[in-house]
């Protein structure tokens, strides 16, 4: 596939091999530029080749398993090596492996041993799998996650923040829980909390401002869409200056402790954020839509991403789709891979076998897997 637009980093995965993973004893390909279509029938093992892409970005991977359930059954340990081509001929070769020994995953590249959060800086990864399309008619932490995987694509310290965050929450806890009466140490505490929880929530209203944009410019025979936070922090800084809210949350959290004691956890924060999508053609919110068309929303929430980082990044991100033509008819289907082709992307898609419609699309390399392998 050849990027034709100015200024851009054309990311793309040279090389991939699999050992040990899943029900994967060692397999490799070699797309070059191509993007790629892998198909075979259900079980042989498909998504697990995007899952081993995935665990180079955000979080635990497509599935977000643990990494000793990814480990082949008759296997002490897995390995993935990936070559991530970059502009003018640059190459890193990645290398991930984790064993049951020592319980610890590393991450190399080029040979050093390297942070993951490095590995997502360099490797800017969007996806969709099948249980994303729960998120809808699911709860609002699912809802929440499915963003904040967005937000780390344009913010990699989002995820590091998040860490702190949940930490804080649970120091907090504990200190209520075990009446330990120390009034500063709380104090700091929620002050800190108070800074995350709005350093946290602007980075998802600034994520939800380049969606919307994007989202004005749907695919045609995909819904148009609007998305915005419902009763969330995010609502108040739209209002409010940053300190402001601040404040007011250092002032509930204090007013809350005692029932935060009794309870766990908080009843204020950027861990109580819910968001709604709303079908602008059909005036639904999503979670009253048919599963097809909530398919439908989920690309379109995905490749609007897609489109924001190239924008603001004028680099690619790599899109691994899951079985993503499920459920969508001829049109959408045509509709869809004219986009991706026009995304200039490298994508990575699954599919229980070649459709007519992938036919004479020379800018894909086609993978056909068996149990016994490709």
């Amino acid at each position: 596939m050849q990027n034709n637009l100015a200024n851009e980093d054309y990311n793309y995965i040279n090389k991939l091999r699999v050992r040990s993973f899943r029900a994967h004893d060692d397999i490799s390909l070699e797309p070059g530029n191509s993007s790629v279509l892998i198909f075979g029938s259900n079980g042989v093992g498909k998504t697990s080749i995007l899952e081993a892409i995935s665990i180079f970005s955000y979080g635990k991977g497509i599935r977000n398993a643990n990494f000793y359930d990814m480990i082949n059954k008759d296997k002490e340990g897995f390995e993935i090596d990936l070559d991530l081509y970059l502009k003018e001929n640059f190459i890193l070769e990645y290398n991930t492996s984790y064993y049951k020994i020592n319980k610890s995953r590393k991450l190399m590249i080029n040979n050093k041993e390297i942070a993951a959060k490095y590995s997502r800086k360099t490797i800017p990864m969007l996806w969709i799998a099948p249980y994303a399309e729960k998120i809808f008619t699911g709860s609002a932490t699912m809802r929440r996650n499915f963003i904040d995987r967005f937000v780390n694509i344009f913010d990699s310290d989002h995820s590091l923040r998040l860490n702190e965050y949940e930490k804080n929450i649970k120091q907090r806890t504990k200190l209520l829980k075990d009446n330990i009466d120390d009034v500063n140490w709380i104090e700091t505490l929620e002050k800190k909390i108070s800074e995350l929880s709005v350093s946290i929530c602007s980075s998802r209203l600034d994520l939800i401002d380049r969606l919307s944009k994007e989202l004005k410019k749907s695919v045609d025979e995909f819904p148009k869409l609007e998305i915005e936070f419902c009763n969330s922090l995010e609502n108040d800084l739209i209002k409010k200056a940053a300190i402001d809210v601040e404040d007011f949350l250092k002032e509930r959290l204090a007013k809350n402790r005692e029932v935060d004691r009794l309870l766990g956890g908080s009843r204020v924060g950027c861990h109580k954020t819910d968001l709604m999508v709303k079908n602008l053609q059909k005036n639904l919110s999503a979670e009253l839509c048919s599963s097809g068309e909530q398919k439908s929303i989920l690309i379109s929430l995905v490749l609007s991403a897609a489109s924001a980082f190239m924008a603001y990044t004028k680099k690619s991100p790599i899109i691994l789709l899951d079985e993503v033509f499920t459920h969508l008819d001829g049109k959408k289907k045509s509709s869809l891979l004219e986009k991706l082709v026009d995304l200039q992307s490298q994508i990575w898609i699954t599919a229980t076998e070649k459709e007519q419609f992938f036919k004479n699309k020379n800018n894909f390399s086609y993978h056909y897997l068996t149990k016994n392998g490709l």
